[in-house]
């Protein structure tokens, strides 16, 4: 069959063969547009559901790890809100006495009233005196409730009195005078003050690493004892005896653990805020590299490896990868807290003021 085009140019013939045939290759062409496209939609969101899993995945480890963290705090805080507990629930036994006193308190002038109006009764002496008799066993009862009461009353005086000796004994340790308060407003305040020193106290080294005879030598310029020269001596010496306990200043993980030529055996600790730590001329390892270690945990052994004139422990603390001296770290601990961030001026303590406020001041 032809189908005849006429134009004003000519007229041209189509069979209906050929027809069909463009219209079966323009739908054959349709379809695998169709399926390359499906194809490359279907790969595009199969990529997008896997990085969905991978950030859930990750998500849900930061979260689970703050979890860890929160739970840390709050023992600590439930541990102080135990003593104040005790307390809460001594006053309110005393309460409950006091309302008893009342109630006892208006019986006898109860039976006061009843006693005068007998009097009154020439007929009822005989009641009269059997209300007496009674007055007498409650006012006797009320006595012995009386001395129960002055006994309780001054056992929670003693307490609170002992509270607030401990409040005032914290606040000369923390060297930090709370304005006039209750004493749950203290211990609140007192406790989240405690809570804030302790923690940068477990983060930044301090106290000393070891039990010593003496200080054999100090931070700064010296004669060194081998190579005979004016040096800078980088660190401190503990003269003691090999084998004393070498302990961590603060919480950390360990960096290096292995032998140098002038050090010996040697240990580094990084600890946070960009603090360092480390130890020369041990005996014995206690700690491998990358473990956690925590403040008062013993690390090591001191001994005389090394170049040494003898048994001692070289102690080293650096901030930014640069040597501090390390006695006013020594010397801290909480009860001179605030005295580190003016003495040791080349720390920039003030960038530390968004985590830890520097000034102390509680605020409600």
């Amino acid at each position: 069959m032809v189908i005849t085009l006429t134009t004003g140019t000519g007229s041209k013939q189509f069979s209906m063969s050929k027809i069909a045939r463009s219209f079966a290759v323009i739908f054959i062409v349709s379809i695998l547009a169709f399926l390359i496209v499906s194809n490359w939609l279907w790969v595009k969101t199969t990529d997008n559901l896997n990085e969905l899993e991978q950030n859930h995945q990750y998500l849900n480890g930061q979260y689970n790890e703050l979890l860890g963290t929160q739970q840390e705090y709050q023992k600590e805080l439930s541990q102080l809100s135990d003593v104040f507990d005790k307390v809460v629930r001594q006053r309110d036994k005393l309460a409950l006495e006091n309302s008893r006193i009342d109630i006892l308190n208006d019986t006898l002038s109860a039976l006061t009233d009843e006693r005068d109006q007998l009097k009154v009764d020439t007929g009822g002496i005989a009641a009269l005196k059997n209300s007496l008799s009674q007055t007498r066993e409650e006012r006797d009862k009320l006595q012995q409730e009386n001395i129960k009461i002055e006994k309780i009353n001054a056992s929670l005086d003693q307490n609170l009195t002992a509270l607030d000796q401990s409040l005032d004994d914290l606040e000369r340790v923390l060297n930090f005078q709370l304005p006039a308060s209750s004493s749950e407003d203290r211990f609140e305040r007192l406790a989240m003050l405690t809570k804030q020193r302790l923690s940068l106290l477990n983060s930044i080294p301090n106290g000393l690493p070891i039990k010593a005879i003496r200080v054999s030598d100090g931070f700064g310029m010296r004669y060194h004892p081998i190579r005979k020269i004016r040096t800078m001596h980088k660190g401190i010496d503990y003269k003691v005896v090999t084998g004393t306990a070498v302990y961590a200043p603060a919480d950390g993980v360990v960096t290096a653990v292995e032998r140098r030529n002038g050090s010996g055996k040697f240990i580094k600790i990084s600890h946070n805020f960009g603090f360092e730590s480390s130890y020369s001329h041990l005996n014995k390892y206690m700690v491998k590299v990358g473990e956690y270690v925590h403040k008062g945990q013993k690390i090591a052994e001191s001994g005389n490896t090394g170049k040494s004139t003898g048994p001692h422990l070289h102690y080293e603390i650096l901030y930014l990868s640069k040597a501090i001296d390390p006695a006013d770290f020594t010397a801290w601990n909480i009860a001179n807290f605030e005295k580190i961030f003016t003495k040791v001026e080349n720390v920039k303590w003030a960038s530390l003021k968004n985590l830890y406020p520097l000034n102390q001041s509680v605020q409600r």
